[in-house]
């Protein structure tokens, strides 16, 4: 395997360094002449610039002095990096060719502001504004690319003039050619951009799947990777100004440093899984903490920072986060010896070369070719198969532990089972002493089991009745009124509510003492008792000095008399205690419902209640009933 990436990493870097020289040969600068022997310019080296410094000159300035400041070309492509300043680029072109129709191509889809003039005999002829600022019908033709077509007659010239302004990297690859020529060169030209994008699409489509079937979070963070930096790459190419935001030139204005930092942040969540960063190197998982809070930060401010310095930021980020994925692979390889981690690094350093190229062509630093401006592309097929090859090693290393596991799951299953058969052999040997035991046991299981059930029934009897009047307490009236207000639910029978409230109770313990008080409750309470009898009816005390009563399949007349009975038989037996006779009198308010939902038994307690309100407000010793409400 070392000997392997070695050889991987020189071919790759012979290949970094191949880049630098493969300008093609220089033409004499000035005029391009238009012959019929060549259908196919590259007008790079005629090209010379100017750049702008503060962004005021006009093109009639630039005609007015035209030899003023301009640097010439020495490149096929002029590549002069980032500039926040506007770039004049400016040629010339004479048709000595029977071919009147001739097409420019600007191959380099990300321009902010792209201003085109067309001079003839010293006259601006025709203005062409396009770029990102507009929506992508206003090109004249719809490409990827810029494509502006030129009609020139034979013997005819024409000075072009190019003013172009962004935050993208200022790169000039412009040519000329005929309509044939230019429908072959689109033609061959998507067939490796198709390979692409569909292999991206495949591994995401494939690594989600296993997700789905293993649920291991890294196959989801590698999809989201994969599909982040395939958004990226699709526009960086101009597909998705394209096909999927045409008009939207805002976002066609921030889309490029979004996928940027939203691929670092794919790529920092999918490091941390797969190398389990947490647990082995928890000062890189700390560092890559820090970097994706970083992106995270500058993806939430994009809207209020300028895109120059949203894009170089992410270029400047993508160096470290991919130096913390080498660093990080080599160490795990290395203290854990785990061979998926050799891949991981492998993959990263192939992408660290891509994106090194591309980064250099971006700044400026090499120049403008194949290699340097396709390299991030081919670094993360090649990553992204890779990463594949790691993630099925992965797999293949689980598979092994789980059949480790498995073997040594089926040792103790054996262990298991012939202490089984020595428990059996010990059972067998001490069977009638055990069984006598297990006898006695459970004799004093059954014996303790039957008294906790007699303590218990007491205890929920005691917890039931109250201690005073030896009636239910509110425990039993709750339970109760909600019980037979769920029957009556069912059954679709009335259900009514008495509430009793003894009048003017703090008096009788002001003047006669707490023990009489009680036994005015208990008076009451015989009284209830007495006069209301059925078994499915229940009296309670609730409260100081308030009884409720239940009354299944009673209707507000039936409780309406019953109340008026326990009113008149108060009245008519004072609570006469040997040393003072007490005249009391008592509130009763009666509700009366047929319940129509279940779990409403409180309204029907709460409308009582307010009726002893009621009555103890109109002076108390009387009945008030209220109306069904449920």
């Amino acid at each position: 395997m070392g000997i392997h990436y070695g050889v991987v990493m020189t071919l790759l870097l012979c290949i970094g360094c191949a880049a630098i020289a493969m300008d093609s040969g220089s033409i004499e600068q000035g005029t391009i002449v238009l012959k019929d022997v060549q259908q196919d310019y590259s007008l790079g080296e005629s090209l010379r610039w100017k750049v702008d410094a503060g962004g005021g000159i006009q093109i009639a300035e630039l005609l007015h002095e035209p030899s003023l400041g301009w640097v010439s070309g020495d490149s096929d492509i002029p590549n002069l990096g980032y500039s926040s300043d506007p770039v004049w680029f400016r040629t010339s072109l004479e048709n000595a060719s029977p071919e009147k129709l001739w097409y420019l191509l600007i191959d380099y889809p990300l321009i902010r502001d792209l201003d085109v003039y067309y001079v003839r005999r010293g006259e601006v002829s025709r203005i062409i504004n396009v770029g990102d600022r507009f929506e992508f019908s206003a090109r004249p033709v719809l490409n990827r690319g810029f494509i502006f077509p030129v009609r020139l007659a034979r013997g005819e010239t024409l000075d072009l003039y190019f003013r172009m302004n962004g935050p993208y990297a200022v790169q000039m690859p412009l040519h000329i050619m005929t309509s044939d020529v230019l429908l072959t060169r689109e033609t061959y030209a998507l067939l490796p951009h198709g390979l692409f994008f569909g292999f991206v699409l495949v591994m995401a489509c494939y690594n989600f799947f296993l997700f789905l079937a293993t649920h291991e979070k890294a196959y989801l963070f590698y999809t989201l990777f994969t599909l982040s930096i395939g958004l990226f790459q699709f526009i960086q190419q101009g597909f998705a100004f394209q096909f999927l935001w045409p008009k939207e030139v805002w976002w066609q204005n921030k889309c490029t440093g979004v996928f940027i930092h939203l691929s670092l942040i794919c790529s920092y969540f999918f490091i941390s899984s797969f190398l389990d960063l947490r647990r082995l190197l928890p000062i890189l998982y700390r560092v890559s903490g820090v970097l994706m809070v970083t992106s995270v930060i500058t993806v939430l401010l994009v809207p209020w920072l300028d895109e120059f310095w949203v894009m170089r930021f992410g270029v400047i980020l993508a160096l470290p986060a991919t130096l913390l994925a080498i660093s990080s692979g080599w160490l795990v390889w290395w203290r854990k010896g785990r061979a998926d981690a050799r891949y991981f690094s492998l993959a990263w350093s192939i992408f660290l070369i891509g994106v090194l190229l591309l980064a250099m062509n971006k700044l400026g630093i090499l120049p403008r070719n194949f290699i340097t401006e396709h390299g991030a592309e081919i670094g993360t097929v090649i990553e992204l198969a890779l990463l594949a090859f790691a993630l099925a090693s992965r797999i293949t290393i689980e598979r092994n532990q789980r059949l480790e596991l498995q073997k040594r799951t089926q040792h103790l299953e054996r262990a298991a089972l012939q202490a089984k058969e020595r428990a059996l052999d010990l059972e067998r040997m001490n069977s009638e002493q055990l069984e006598q035991s297990v006898r006695e046991r459970t004799r004093d299981l059954h014996k303790a089991m039957s008294e906790l059930a007699v303590m218990n029934r007491r205890l929920e009897q005691m917890n039931m009745t109250d201690s005073i009047t030896g009636v239910g307490n509110e425990n039993s009236l709750l339970s109760t009124l909600r019980k037979e207000w769920d029957r009556c639910y069912r059954s679709g029978e009335l259900l009514s509510l008495i509430v009793v409230e003894l009048d003017e109770y703090r008096e009788i313990i002001a003047d006669h003492g707490k023990v009489a008080s009680d036994e005015c409750l208990k008076n009451v309470a015989d009284i209830l008792e007495r006069i209301i009898s059925r078994p499915a009816d229940l009296i309670t005390r609730y409260g100081d000095k308030v009884f409720g009563v239940v009354l299944p399949a009673t209707d507000a007349v039936g409780a309406g008399y019953l109340a008026s009975e326990v009113l008149a038989a108060v009245i008519r037996h004072p609570f006469d205690f040997g040393v003072a006779k007490i005249q009391a009198s008592v509130s009763i308010g009666v509700a009366c419902a047929l319940p129509r939902q279940p779990e409403l038994y409180k309204d029907l307690l709460m409308a009582a209640e307010g009726a002893v309100y009621v009555a103890q407000t109109s002076g108390g010793n009387r009945v008030q009933i209220t109306k069904p409400n449920s």
